[in-house]
C-alpha cells in the first residue's frame, strides 16, 4: 500500500523526522558559522554601510484598527491615525494610511514591507487598535478575526514579533509605535501559539520584545499596564506624540521622553509610555524646523474605554485593464520600474511657470506619488507644489503582488490634480518588461510585483524575454535573477547557478535563497525527490536569505531546523520562521506545518490544526496545497472520511496546476477502483507516465506494476522494464525497491530491449530487439564516456538502470517543482 508520505511543497516526505545534528545556532535564524570566504559582511553591518549624507527616504505606516466585527469598537483609532499621518506627512515621511485592516490586508501589509522598504529607507510604524499577550508573543487583531478555536492565532492574528522582523530585516531603521491597549477583549480564551499541543491563555498586556538592530521600540504603556483611548478625540498617548513630534530635529529619544511626561501627568500617573532600543545611530522624527499645531487637549466627561492594537495594508490597486477611464489630459508611458519621474513631462506637457502651483485632489491608485532627489532617494510631496518641486515629482509603484504575471501589457494608473484652480487628470501607463512577465518570483523583495510559480514558467519564452532584458540593462540584479528562474525551468542548473551568483553579488536578496536551493537540489536534478537535511554550505544562503528579509528563506531555514534539527530548541526555531514566512502568506510554509501535524507517527500529531493550515494553503491557490487535501480524502487522514471523488477533484487541480505527484496520485485512485467504476487500468497507466516524467518514482514502479501483472493497457513487458528502470534509477528508497521487484520478474531479453530504447532515445542508432549484441555495447559506451561513466554494467538489469541514470541526467525533470 502507498504510504500517506507525500507532504509539503515537496514529496515523500520522510514519515519520521530524522535526527541529524545540525550546527548549534546562536541566534533565533539559526545562524552558526558561516562558509563564506574572507571579507564577507554581514546584512547587519551592510545595511548601515549606505551613504549616510543627504535625506534618507522616510517611510510611515499608519495604522488604525476601530470597528472590530468580534470585539469592542475604540472609538478614537480612526482620529489617531488619521491626525499622525497628516503629522507625519508635514515632517516629510512618504505615508501609507489604512483603517480597519482584515487578516488578508495584513499579509499584504507584510508584503508591501518587502516591496517598498530597503536598506536605505527609515520606518516609522504607528498603530493603533486591539492586541494581545500570549505568552512571550505579542498578537495584532485584525478587524475580522475571531479567535474561538485554540488553532486560530496563526491565522487570525499577526505576530508583533515577525513584524518588527520583517521591517528590520529590510530597513536602515526603524521606530514602532504601539498605541495600544493591554485592556483584552479576548481575556482567558485558550489559543496555541508554539510548537506542539501546548495551550496558553490570552493574557492582559504585552510582553517586552526583543528587536533587531537599529530598532526603537515604543509601547503607550508598561508592560502589563493599560492604556486609555481617551475622554476627547484623540488618545492620551497620540495626544502627547503630536505635540512632542513638532519640537523640531531632535532625537527620537528626547520625544518619547517628553511623550512619557505628558502622558504620566494627564492620566494622573496610571498610564506610563514604555519604550526599548537597540539604535547605533540617531533618528529623529521631525524635519529642522518644521512645527505642528499642537493637539487639542482631550475634552468630555472622563470616560475613556480600553485601547488596543493593528497595522496597515494597501488597499491600492491598479484600475482595471477594461476600466472606462476618462481622457487624461496628460498621458505618460514609461517601462515598469519603482519609481518613474514623470515631472519633467508634466512640466513640458502643462506648460508650467515657475510661479505655478500644483495641488493634489484625487491620489493614484496602484501607487503613490514621490519626490526624488538626485541620488534617486524617494520623499513624501507636500501639496501644493511650487512649479521647481514638480519637477522632481515622480510616480512610485506599489510593488506589491498586483497579480499574475501576464494579466496585460499595460498597467494604467490616474490621479487628478488643481494647477491653478483648473483640474486636470493625469494618466500613467507602465509597460511591464517581458522578463517580468515570464519570470518574476512571488514575494520576492526586489521584484516587479508581478509573480509566476515554477510551474508557470514558460521555459524558453522566459529564457529569451530575460536574456534580452539582462542583455539591455545588465545591472538589474531582478533580470539577472529571473533568468536564473528561466535557466532553472530549463533545467540548465549550471547556467541557473552563475545568473543566481551574480545577482547576489548585486544584492538582489531572493538569489541567496535559491543559491541554497541549488546547492540542496545538485543530487535530486537526476536522482528524483528526497527530503533531506541541507548541507552546511546551501544552510549558510538560506541564513543570509533570512537577514536579508526574504520570507522564502524564513520557510528554507525554518523547514530544514524542524525536520532535521537536533534539539526542540532548533525546531522550535525552526517553527518561529515558518511562522514568520505564514505571516507574509507563504503558502509553502502552511504546507509545510500541515505535514507536520498530520504526521500521527510524531509526538506533535495534532489534525485539526495540520488540516487547517492545508486548508489555508489551498484557498491561496497553491498547488501544494491541493495535492496535500487530495491525500487527506484519498488516505482518510486526520480523521477525515475516505472521499474518493473529493480527492480526484484536488489532485486534478493539482496536477493541471504542475504538481509533479498528482498524476500518480490520479493513477493510484483509477487502479485502486476508489472511484466507485471498473477500473480502467490503462489510464491509470497514462497517469502514472504523466507523474514519471516528472520524476514521481513510485508512480513508474507502480505503472511498471500493472502492466506485469495486468497487462495493463495491452502493453508489454518490455515496456513495463522501461518504466521500472527509470523509476529504479531515481532515489525514493521504497520506491526503487518496489520497481526493482518488477525488474526481477522480467525475462532479461525484455530487460535488454527496454535499454536498448533507452539509447534508442540518447541518439543511438541501433534497433530494440532484446539481443545486447557489439552494437548496443559500443552504443552504451560512448554514451556514458560522454558523460563521464566510466563503469560499464553487465548484469542486464544493473545495465538498464545506469542507461535509465544516463537519460535522466540528459532529460531532467522540473526539480524546482520539488
Amino acid at each position: 500500500m502507498v504510504s500517506h508520505r507525500k507532504w509539503a511543497c515537496g514529496t515523500l516526505a520522510m514519515l519520521v523526522m530524522a535526527a541529524i545534528a545540525l550546527p548549534a545556532a546562536s541566534q533565533e535564524d539559526g545562524s552558526s558559522p558561516s562558509p563564506f570566504p574572507d571579507g564577507y559582511v554581514s546584512s547587519n553591518v551592510r545595511k548601515l554601510e549606505v551613504d549616510a549624507k543627504g535625506p534618507r527616504q522616510k517611510y510611515a505606516i499608519v495604522i488604525g484598527n476601530q470597528s472590530y466585527a468580534h470585539a469592542p469598537k475604540l472609538p478614537n483609532a480612526w482620529n489617531d491615525a488619521e491626525d499622525v499621518a497628516d503629522a507625519l506627512a508635514g515632517q516629510g515621511y512618504d505615508v501609507t494610511l489604512l483603517k480597519d485592516a482584515s487578516k488578508r490586508d495584513f499579509e499584504g501589509l507584510m508584503q508591501r514591507i518587502l516591496f517598498d522598504v530597503d536598506r536605505e529607507t527609515e520606518v516609522l510604524f504607528y498603530y493603533a487598535g486591539h492586541g494581545v499577550q500570549v505568552g512571550s508573543e505579542n498578537y495584532l487583531i485584525p478587524t475580522d478575526a475571531q479567535l474561538d478555536q485554540i488553532d486560530d492565532l496563526p491565522f487570525e492574528t499577526v505576530s508583533v514579533g515577525s513584524l518588527v522582523s520583517i521591517i528590520g530585516a529590510r530597513a536602515r531603521l526603524q521606530i514602532v509605535i504601539l498605541d495600544s491597549c493591554r485592556n483584552n477583549p479576548f481575556a482567558g480564551l485558550q489559543v496555541q501559539n508554539s510548537l506542539g499541543p501546548d495551550v496558553r491563555e490570552i493574557e492582559t498586556g504585552f510582553a517586552s520584545l526583543a528587536a533587531p538592530v537599529n530598532s526603537y521600540l515604543v509601547f503607550s504603556t508598561s508592560p502589563g499596564e493599560v492604556a486609555l483611548d481617551g475622554a476627547g478625540e484623540n488618545s492620551p498617548f497620540a495626544t502627547a506624540f503630536l505635540q512632542a513630534a513638532a519640537l523640531g530635529s531632535v532625537p527620537v529619544t528626547d520625544v518619547f521622553e517628553e511623550v512619557r511626561r505628558s502622558v504620566f501627568i494627564e492620566t494622573e500617573g496610571v498610564q506610563v509610555p514604555w519604550d526599548s532600543s537597540t539604535m547605533v545611530e540617531e533618528a529623529t522624527i521631525a524635519s529642522a524646523g518644521a512645527s505642528l499645531a499642537a493637539a487639542d487637549a482631550p475634552e468630555g466627561d472622563g470616560a475613556s474605554v480600553g485601547r488596543g492594537l493593528t497595522l496597515f495594508a494597501s488597499s491600492a490597486e491598479f484600475l482595471p485593464m477594461d476600466a472606462e477611464l476618462p481622457t487624461p489630459d496628460v498621458q505618460i508611458t514609461a517601462p515598469l520600474a519603482p519609481a518613474v519621474p514623470i515631472g519633467a513631462t508634466l512640466m513640458a506637457e502643462l506648460n508650467l511657470a515657475p510661479t505655478d502651483r500644483i495641488d493634489l485632489t484625487e491620489p493614484p491608485r496602484g501607487g503613490r506619488l514621490v519626490l526624488l532627489d538626485d541620488r534617486g532617494v524617494q520623499s513624501a510631496p507636500l501639496f501644493p507644489l511650487s512649479a521647481p518641486d514638480a519637477a522632481r515629482l515622480a510616480f512610485a509603484y506599489v510593488n506589491g503582488p498586483v497579480g499574475q504575471a501576464g494579466q496585460g501589457p499595460v498597467l494604467k494608473a490616474q490621479f487628478k490634480i488643481d494647477l491653478n484652480g483648473s483640474p486636470k487628470i493625469i494618466q500613467v501607463d507602465l509597460s511591464p518588461d517581458p522578463c517580468d512577465m515570464a519570470a518574476a518570483d512571488h514575494l520576492d523583495p526586489e521584484g516587479a510585483g508581478f509573480a509566476r510559480f515554477a510551474n508557470e514558467i514558460e521555459p524558453e519564452a522566459a529564457l529569451e524575454a530575460c536574456k534580452a532584458a539582462v542583455a539591455r540593462d545588465p545591472a538589474n540584479a531582478r533580470f539577472q535573477y529571473q533568468l536564473g528562474r528561466a535557466y532553472n525551468a530549463l533545467r540548465l542548473y549550471d547556467e541557473a547557478r552563475a545568473a543566481w551568483d551574480k545577482a547576489r553579488e548585486m544584492g538582489h536578496s531572493r538569489a541567496s535563497y535559491a543559491i541554497g536551493n541549488a546547492i540542496l537540489n545538485e543530487a535530486r536534478t537526476t536522482g528524483g525527490s528526497a527530503i533531506e537535511a541541507a548541507p552546511e554550505e546551501a544552510l549558510a544562503y538560506y541564513r543570509e536569505g533570512v537577514q536579508l528579509g526574504d520570507p522564502y528563506a524564513f520557510y528554507a531555514l525554518g523547514r530544514q531546523l524542524v525536520r532535521f534539527g537536533q534539539t526542540d530548541q532548533d525546531r522550535l526555531r525552526g517553527y518561529d520562521l515558518l511562522m514568520r514566512a505564514l505571516e507574509v502568506g507563504h503558502t509553502y510554509a502552511m504546507n509545510e506545518l500541515g505535514y507536520f501535524y498530520l504526521d500521527d507517527t510524531s509526538e506533535y500529531y495534532d489534525p485539526t490544526r495540520g488540516l487547517r493550515y492545508l486548508n489555508e494553503s489551498a484557498a491561496r491557490g497553491d498547488i501544494y496545497g491541493y495535492n496535500n487535501l487530495g491525500l487527506v480524502y484519498m488516505n482518510g487522514l486526520g480523521g477525515q472520511k475516505e472521499d474518493a471523488a473529493l480527492a480526484l477533484d484536488w489532485f486534478t487541480k493539482a496536477a493541471d496546476g504542475g504538481h509533479p505527484n498528482a498524476p500518480g496520485n490520479i493513477g493510484r485512485l483509477i487502479a485502486t477502483g476508489a472511484l466507485g467504476k471498473k477500473a480502467d487500468l490503462g489510464e491509470a497507466v497514462d497517469w502514472f507516465d504523466k507523474g514519471l516524467e516528472r520524476g514521481d518514482a513510485n508512480a513508474g514502479a507502480y505503472g511498471a506494476y500493472l502492466i506485469l501483472s495486468e497487462n495493463a493497457g495491452g502493453l508489454s513487458l518490455v515496456d513495463a522494464a522501461y518504466r521500472a528502470g527509470r523509476a529504479a534509477a531515481l532515489r525514493d528508497k521504497v520506491s526503487v525497491e518496489r520497481a526493482r521487484q518488477v525488474l526481477d520478474a522480467i525475462p532479461a531479453e525484455q530487460i535488454d530491449e527496454a535499454a536498448q530504447r533507452l539509447l534508442q532515445a540518447l541518439g543511438a542508432d541501433i534497433t530494440p530487439d532484446g539481443a545486447f549484441g557489439a552494437g548496443s555495447e559500443a552504443a552504451y559506451k560512448a554514451i556514458a564516456d560522454q558523460q563521464g561513466d566510466t563503469t560499464l554494467e553487465t548484469d542486464p538489469v544493473e545495465r538498464l538502470v545506469d542507461i535509465a541514470r544516463l537519460h535522466w541526467s540528459t532529460t531532467p525533470f522540473r526539480v524546482d517543482l520539488y
